[in-house]
């Protein structure tokens, strides 16, 4: 039996996923292909070296006003070829090639499966959101799988009245379990220190909102706290930021520090000198990585998975961008003990490990595998 993932780029965060997909559902007699392109508009290191069946094609992209329209060269044909007996999308609307593929599945009867989160760009106006949100309820109900990221995008599927038994959650995580083998627990005496290190990781695009961070712990500086704050990350934005920093005290600017994209090596000595993490924005997979290293969270709901890691522990922001809240969550954070810093670093850690390890996203995969194909 056939499953194929359409997907819009292969990033390196996902190639531990694929890898273990690809092996698991060969333990269930299914065999699985990912079909990628390249859609990003931020640096997203891709995957390479993969030990799994991928195919990439050609991406042309079309940038219009208030959004773009992308195509992969070739996948339909592809598609056709592979004759799969069930694919499943990490929709996005605006790929003309996953519409023509979804209506090859119409026509063929082909099964298929939506995952994803329920993020909508905060800037898209109403009328696009609108229409957006039509063109996906009726995709939901067509689907023969959902696979949600998290708990919030399942209850919205509920109350649409979708029926409970064709959504399957996948907590959207990275390898969380490797992570945490591989590096040393902290101890009470990690946050033996006066200054408290923030740390950003992500891209470095509008809607992670990295500015209004770096307002926030500006003017924590400037009211006299102890701080610092590391942004590691590139993107389309990183220009437009280091501007922003220019145009602070000298001061701040020691303690504000744009280092650009990390990897490996260089990015884990982030995390491991770090105290907390912060996510003002739309959420990414750095907040998993931060916890699996021990660190406290402030984030936002993000694409909604936070939701379901911040449980009793860390800082629920409520709005993104919000200068105000940012600022009161790390006053709240730098006021307490090392006791009470490292009880928290535990719990970020029980909680990623509970609730998204990536052995419980594959099995959540190869479940909605095996309903599709059923």
């Amino acid at each position: 039996m056939k499953v194929l993932y359409v997907y819009g780029n292969l990033p390196a965060y996902r190639k531990d996923f694929f890898t273990k997909l690809y092996d698991e559902a060969g333990n269930h007699d299914i065999k699985v292909k990912i079909l990628h392109g390249y859609i990003a508009n931020k640096d997203t290191k891709q995957a390479s070296d993969i030990q799994f069946d991928a195919q990439k094609f050609e991406t042309r992209i079309l940038n219009l006003k208030l959004f773009r329209l992308t195509r992969l060269k070739g996948i339909l044909r592809q598609v056709k070829e592979e004759k799969p007996d069930c694919i499943i999308f990490q929709w996005n609307q605006t790929n003309l090639s996953e519409w023509a593929i979804l209506f090859y599945c119409k026509r063929h009867k082909i099964p298929y499966g939506l995952w994803g989160c329920n993020y909508t760009r905060a800037d898209l106006i109403k009328p696009l959101a609108s229409i957006r949100e039509s063109l996906y309820v009726r995709l939901y109900r067509k689907a023969a799988v959902l696979v949600p990221y998290g708990s919030l995008y399942r209850q919205y599927l509920l109350n649409l009245g979708i029926s409970e038994s064709k959504i399957i959650v996948a907590q959207n995580t990275i390898d969380v379990e490797e992570i945490v083998k591989r590096n040393q627990a902290r101890t009470i005496n990690t946050f033996d220190h006066k200054r408290v290190r923030i740390l950003y990781v992500g891209a470095l695009v509008p809607q992670k909102r990295v500015d209004s961070a770096i307002e926030a712990v500006s003017q924590l500086i400037n009211e006299g706290a102890d701080v610092s704050f590391d942004i590691v990350g590139g993107g389309q934005i990183l220009e437009q930021l280091k501007s922003q920093l220019s145009e602070k005290t000298a001061e701040i600017q020691s303690r504000i520090i744009l280092h650009g994209a990390k990897y490996e090596n260089e990015l884990r000595e982030f995390f491991i000198n770090a105290d907390v993490f912060l996510m003002p924005g739309t959420g990414g997979l750095g907040v998993n990585e931060a916890m699996a290293y021990g660190l406290p969270v402030i984030s936002t709901i993000g694409d909604e998975t936070v939701y379901d890691l911040i449980d009793g522990n860390g800082y629920l922001l409520d709005d993104m961008g919000n200068v105000e809240g940012q600022k009161d969550a790390i006053r709240s954070f730098v006021s307490l003990s090392k006791e009470e810093k490292y009880a928290m670093s535990q719990k970020s850690l029980d909680i990623v490990l509970n609730k998204a390890p990536l052995k419980k996203m594959v099995e959540s995969h190869v479940m909605a595998c095996n309903l599709l194909l059923r």
